[in-house]
C-alpha cells in the first residue's frame, strides 16, 4: 500500500507530494528530500542508457525501518 506519492521535476525538486496518513506529513516530505539525492546519483550514473527509455523503475532505492522507497523515471 502506498503512503504517500510524489512527483519531481526534471531539475530534481518535488511539484507534487502527497502522503495518507496525514500525521506523518512533514516525515514523508524530508523522506522524499533525502531520497532525491539518491535518485539523482542512481540517473546520472546510467547516463544515456536512461535517454533511451521511456520509463525506467529505479527500483527500491531508500530503504527505512518502516517504509521502502521505490521510485520510477519517466522522461
Amino acid at each position: 500500500m502506498a503512503v504517500c506519492v510524489a512527483v519531481i521535476a526534471k531539475e530534481n525538486y518535488p511539484l507534487y507530494i502527497r502522503s495518507a496518513p496525514t500525521e506523518n506529513e512533514l516525515k514523508f516530505h524530508y523522506m522524499v528530500h533525502t531520497s532525491l539525492d539518491v535518485v539523482d546519483e542512481k540517473i546520472s550514473a546510467m547516463g544515456k542508457a536512461l535517454v533511451d527509455q521511456r520509463e525506467l523503475y529505479l527500483g527500491l532505492l531508500y530503504p527505512t525501518e518502516d517504509y521502502k522507497l521505490t521510485f520510477w523515471a519517466r522522461h
